[in-house]
């Protein structure tokens, strides 16, 4: 299934809009399934989820709707971040000439990503060091190690140090 995964992505980045328009709606589904939407991310789909998103054209619908599955699981959450995705659909939120529903798709990732990102909120002075998205994605990131470790791994005592500078 991972070939035809690569395909997929392939067909939604290319310039033609009807084929990034088929890869869309393809990727929009398959992300709907809690199975694919690692998978999906590993294999590069979210750069031309977001390179669509730039666009007015149906293609964008078919890319907000997934991106949202896809901030549905949380490990994808930082390849959201670094890929663009947070500032791609603010901006298409800000649009005035798009329309409504993507706009909602748009607010409810970006409410997704949010989330998940509550619990790891900087403390002030990191903040202002390292700036709020930047601290964020690499929050993201640590607690994602941190949970494959914990999946993969019998915890080591460093998994409680990290632990509890996460919650400070």
């Amino acid at each position: 299934p991972l070939g035809a995964l690569e395909e997929i992505i392939k067909l939604a980045s290319l310039v033609d809009l009807e084929c990034q328009d088929y890869g869309a709606f393809s990727l929009a589904h398959l992300a709907s399934n809690h199975n694919f939407q690692i998978p999906l991310v590993k294999l590069g789909a979210v750069r031309p989820l977001v390179s669509m998103m730039a666009i007015e054209a149906e293609p964008q619908h078919y890319a907000g709707l997934a991106l949202l599955k896809l901030a549905d699981n949380f490990e994808n959450h930082i390849a959201i971040a670094e890929e663009g995705g947070i500032q791609a659909l603010l901006k298409l939120g800000k649009s005035r000439v798009t329309d409504g529903e993507v706009k909602y798709k748009a607010a409810l990732t970006v409410g997704n990503l949010a989330s998940n990102a509550v619990a790891g909120l900087p403390q002030l002075t990191r903040m202002k060091n390292e700036g709020a998205i930047g601290y964020a994605v690499a929050s993201f990131r640590k607690r994602t190690q941190m949970t494959k470790r914990k999946l993969n791994e019998v915890p080591s005592t460093n998994d409680n140090i990290e632990e509890e500078e996460i919650k400070k």
